[in-house]
């Protein structure tokens, strides 16, 4: 069973270890270093008024950290998210069991959201699955759009509409225009 827990003040360290001990290979700095971390924390990139931060804990491996999400423009009508777990973790529907969780609290702590959104590197095909999985839409392509290591990878990007979450449904992208 995993559990969320948001980010506090006491727990910026175990961020800190979860992201500084792994690489994330579809991330734009795949090792990140403590220094850099703890400066995007005292710069508020990980809890202010439009971003929470929850560490993901397994409780059958008592509370271990297992990863992390970070839900982002909390405050516009449309917010994003970045979804990390550790390497071991991988591959066993945890992903999309976090997915779920964060689209339902999103929704429901945030009446103003219209729309989550989420985008991954175009051969992240677990994140795509895992998108699939938790009821998101495949919604754009982009090509040459993500930036990592000195190449570019195309983009894919993803979204679940508060009407599609309310219903239970999954509406599919129809543009029968050719151009």
């Amino acid at each position: 069973m995993q559990t969320y827990t948001e980010l506090t003040k006491e727990t910026e360290h175990e961020l800190v270890q979860l992201l500084t001990t792994e690489t994330w290979p579809y991330h734009g700095t795949g090792n990140p270093t403590e220094e850099s971390i703890r400066t995007s924390i005292q710069q508020g990139n990980y809890t202010n008024e439009g971003t929470k931060t929850f560490l993901i804990r397994d409780n059958a491996e008592n509370e271990s950290i297992i990863g992390m999400f970070r839900l982002f423009d909390l405050d516009d009508p449309t917010c994003l998210f970045d979804l990390r777990l550790k390497q071991k973790y991988r591959g066993q529907n945890r992903g999309a069991h976090a997915v779920k969780w964060l689209t339902e609290f999103a929704f429901t702590n945030y009446p103003h959201l219209i729309r989550i959104e989420g985008h991954t590197r175009h051969d992240n095909l677990a994140m795509r699955k895992t998108f699939h999985n938790s009821g998101y839409v495949k919604e754009a392509y982009h090509r040459s759009a993500w930036p990592q290591n000195d190449t570019l990878f195309d983009s894919v990007g993803y979204a679940i509409t508060r009407t599609d979450w309310e219903q239970g449904t999954k509406t599919p992208i129809e543009d029968s225009v050719p151009f």
